[in-house]
């Protein structure tokens, strides 16, 4: 079978959906391809918000693109400047061009603050974006067949913000909303994309992978792909890489990313497609090494694909009543930090080690935790001691360090200052504290029997390593010069941030900015 497009993005999440958009948009003929029978691949499984600086709203009034890049200066690599100019510049414009040519609509965040606050240029809030409900009744068929990740709900930022707690949350209107087909988050985003795309003129196929690129004397000439009829060619005069990363392949996730690293919540089909094709053509890749770190769980039976599928763990490890202890029954960080520097603090622990969340009958009672519930019986991945001697014997964790460490935590509790890590010291801590709670809103003790544990997994959400790029997402050649034809963006690209990971929604902020200005790019 014979078939020609202008453009082929292979990879349907957030940044694969952009470029399409903006390709088709610009009068492209736009195939989007994926590989995975379900459309939306990690994106879909995500929080679906948007790290969006110097936006213009009044909840992100004084920010300005001076005040962003000196924050961002101090985060990303500074070999890629030119990066971080293009996306602070180009961001908002990404932005006002999905809500002009899609459904979606970003609704700003006032109080989530960027994750370090001790730099200059850090804001308490007003640059990440949520993702506004939408219908999918009202958008094209296709966006029934976006994947929904384990334990899924229709809830918004702001509605969790106002109940936090599982005995506030108003699940009867969630129920509602599933039952009618509303959607947030990560699905949201995606079903909206979608809908732009579809309507935009984009060909969505499913069950299609990816194989190569095809290139010529002049540049790229068309993709092969897989499908279960077998395989074929597609000529095209653009590929827009936006496979995703490279981290649910055991050898590659264990081969380049850090020792100690457990479990991937990237989508099963995030097999590091995008590094097969550079290989293949002879493009340099860069920044293997590095990922967007995130402590998880396991709650048995959750499955993506087939796949046992991890939860992340964000909101859990600001709350009173618990701490992250080694097998020593030592403390090894501030359990509120950034996920992702949490995951760099996982890194640092002696090979062989192992983390824990311990907590109490008092955390269980009032916070919520991955598959756990007030009461009930208690999932397979909790386990509990009717003391703490009896606990750490349970998981293999040293008692008498427990016990001193629980003591000392309990007196910093008394006090109100965590002398050791100064749990609760700034906005972003106290963010996830518990609000109801005066003084220090991240400290309470570890005193009512029965005392659980859950084993906490160093993870990652996904690799940063790919195809070296410029800022209009052109995959570059070994001289520096682009191969014409031919993008990367999102976790397919070398992501130019280095380690580093300014605040919540920069993951698809950036994927989406840059596959904006890709698409534009193979439109012309």
């Amino acid at each position: 079978m014979s078939e020609t497009y202008d453009v082929v993005v292979a990879g349907s999440g957030a940044a694969g959906l952009t470029a399409a958009l903006a390709a088709a948009v610009n009068g492209a003929r736009t195939l989007v391809i994926e590989s995975a029978s379900e459309i939306g691949g990690t994106s879909a499984l995500s929080g679906g918000r948007v790290w969006l600086p110097a936006n213009g709203t009044p909840e992100n009034a004084g920010d300005s693109d001076e005040l962003a890049n000196r924050y961002l200066d101090q985060i990303f690599d500074t070999r890629y400047e030119a990066m971080i100019r293009t996306f602070v510049r180009e961001a908002r414009v990404m932005a006002a061009f999905v809500e002009k040519h899609s459904p979606h609509r970003f609704v700003v965040c006032p109080n989530y603050p960027d994750y370090h606050q001790d730099h200059a240029g850090a804001t308490r809030g007003g640059r990440c974006f949520d993702v506004a409900p939408v219908d999918l009744g009202e958008l094209v068929p296709q966006a029934r067949s976006i994947r929904q990740p384990p334990g899924y709900s229709p809830i918004t930022h702001a509605e969790w913000e106002k109940w936090r707690y599982p005995a506030e949350i108003d699940h009867d209107l969630l129920a509602d909303r599933m039952a009618r087909g509303i959607r947030t988050g990560g699905l949201g985003l995606v079903a909206a994309l979608l809908d732009g795309a579809v309507r935009a003129g984009v060909t969505v196929r499913t069950g299609t992978a990816l194989t190569g690129v095809r290139t010529g004397d002049a540049g790229v000439t068309g993709v092969r792909v897989r499908t279960g009829d077998g395989e074929r060619t597609i000529q095209a005069s653009a590929v827009v890489l936006a496979t995703g990363a490279f981290d649910a392949t055991d050898e590659l996730r264990h081969r380049l990313l850090p020792a100690g690293l457990g479990v991937s919540a990237s989508a099963p089909s995030d097999t590091g497609i995008a590094l097969t094709v550079a290989d293949d053509l002879g493009l340099p890749v860069d920044n293997l090494p590095e990922g967007w770190w995130m402590p998880m769980a396991r709650p048995e039976g959750d499955v993506v694909d087939g796949v046992p599928y991890p939860r992340g763990l964000v909101r859990e490890r600001g709350v009173p009543r618990q701490i992250v202890v080694n097998r020593q029954g030592r403390r090894f960080v501030d359990e509120a930090v950034p996920y992702n520097e949490f995951g760099k603090a996982m890194h640092r622990l002696e090979p062989g080690d192992e983390a824990h969340l311990i907590f109490d009958e008092g955390f269980r009672a009032r916070y919520p935790l991955p598959g756990l519930t007030p009461d009930g019986p208690l999932p397979a991945h909790i386990v509990a001691g009717e003391d703490l001697a009896t606990l750490a014997g349970r998981i293999g964790v040293d008692p008498d360090g427990l016990a001193a460490t629980v003591e000392r935590w309990n007196g910093f509790c008394a006090e109100g200052v965590d002398h050791d890590f100064r749990r609760g010291g700034d906005a972003y801590d106290a963010y996830y504290g518990d609000p109801g709670q005066a003084g220090n809103r991240c400290l309470g003790p570890i005193d009512r029997a029965p005392y659980y544990a859950m084993r906490v997994y160093s993870g990652v959400i996904g690799s940063k390593g790919g195809p070296v790029t410029d800022t209009a997402g052109h995959a570059l050649t070994r001289d520096g010069s682009p191969l014409p034809g031919l993008y990367a963006v999102g976790n397919a690209a070398a992501f130019w941030t280095g380690d580093g990971y300014p605040g919540p929604g920069a993951t698809l902020a950036v994927g989406m900015t840059f596959a904006y200005l890709a698409g534009l790019d193979a439109a012309r």
